[in-house]
């Protein structure tokens, strides 16, 4: 049986791959700009809410 690959996926951009725009980073879970983000509460809470509406809309 062979193994699958998972790409990992932007949090900032789900419908995109990771794509390691931050330098040094091999992912989002060592990701500057993630870890910028969920940091702030402002910017997680609005991202937080897009992510709700996206998934209202889909339904």
């Amino acid at each position: 049986m062979m193994a699958h690959q998972v790409e990992a996926r932007c949090p900032l951009r789900p419908q995109d791959k990771c794509s390691l725009c931050f330098p040094g980073a091999d992912g989002p879970h060592n990701c500057g700009l993630v870890y910028l983000m969920m940091t702030d509460d402002d910017l997680r809470e609005d991202y937080a809410e897009r992510r709700q509406a996206e998934r209202r809309a889909r339904h």
